[in-house]
C-alpha cells in the first residue's frame, strides 16, 4: 500500500476527531476513520472504559482498533490516505502502530494541549468522555508519561482547527514511524 496511515491520539477533548477530519480534508485523497464511530458498531453488550478497565473493556477496545485499521486499509488499498483518530496511550499506541505496520509505514500524531484547553473544549462538546477516574489529568499523564514519544507531538493549545491541521500537514513527514525492517 502506498497510501498513508495517519494515527492521531491525545486525551479526550484534545481535538483528535475534529483535527483528524480537517487534516483529511487538506489531503488530495483521504478518509477519516473516527474510533468513536467504530465503537458505536456495538449496539448491545458494549463495555465502557474506566480505570481500572472493567472485564472485557480492553478486548472491546482492541476490536475497535482492529476495526479502525481494517476500514483504513480498505481505502488505502484504493489509494486513499487514511487518518484514524482515537484514544491510544502507553502500550495500546505501540500495539496499534504494530497493527498498522502489518501493511506499511505509519504516521503518528499526538495532540498534547494543556489541561485548561482540554477542560474548556470538554465543556463545549455536548458529551462527556470523562469519569471520576478517567480525568483530563489522568489521560494527559498517560500520554506524557506512559506513551512512547514516537512520531509528531503537537501542542494545539490556543490554535484554531485550521491552524492545527495546516501545521500538521506541513510537518507530516516528522510523524513517520517507519515499518521495522523485519516486518
Amino acid at each position: 500500500m502506498n497510501a498513508r496511515l495517519i494515527l492521531i491520539t491525545g486525551a479526550q477533548a484534545a481535538g483528535k476527531t475534529t483535527i483528524g477530519n480537517a487534516l483529511a480534508r487538506l489531503l488530495p485523497k483521504a478518509v477519516h476513520v473516527d474510533g468513536d464511530a467504530i465503537a458505536e458498531f456495538v449496539v448491545s453488550g458494549a463495555i465502557g472504559m474506566d480505570l481500572p478497565p472493567p472485564p472485557g473493556a480492553m478486548e472491546q477496545l482492541y476490536l475497535r482498533y482492529r476495526g479502525s485499521i481494517a476500514v483504513a486499509n480498505v481505502y488505502r488499498d484504493k489509494g486513499f490516505d487514511a487518518v484514524v483518530s482515537d484514544n491510544m496511550f502507553g502500550e495500546t499506541l505501540t500495539d496499534v502502530i504494530a497493527m498498522g505496520h502489518e501493511t506499511g509505514d505509519v504516521h503518528v500524531i499526538a495532540l498534547d494541549p494543556d489541561i485548561a484547553s482540554i477542560e474548556e473544549r470538554e465543556l463545549g462538546r455536548g458529551k462527556s468522555g470523562y469519569t471520576e477516574t478517567v480525568t483530563p489529568q489522568a489521560l494527559v499523564d498517560a500520554l506524557r508519561n506512559e506513551t512512547a514519544r514516537v512520531g509528531l507531538w503537537h501542542d494545539n493549545s490556543g490554535e484554531t482547527v485550521a491552524e492545527t491541521a495546516s501545521r500538521l500537514l506541513e510537518k507530516l513527514d516528522a510523524a513517520l514511524v517507519p515499518r521495522p525492517a523485519s516486518a
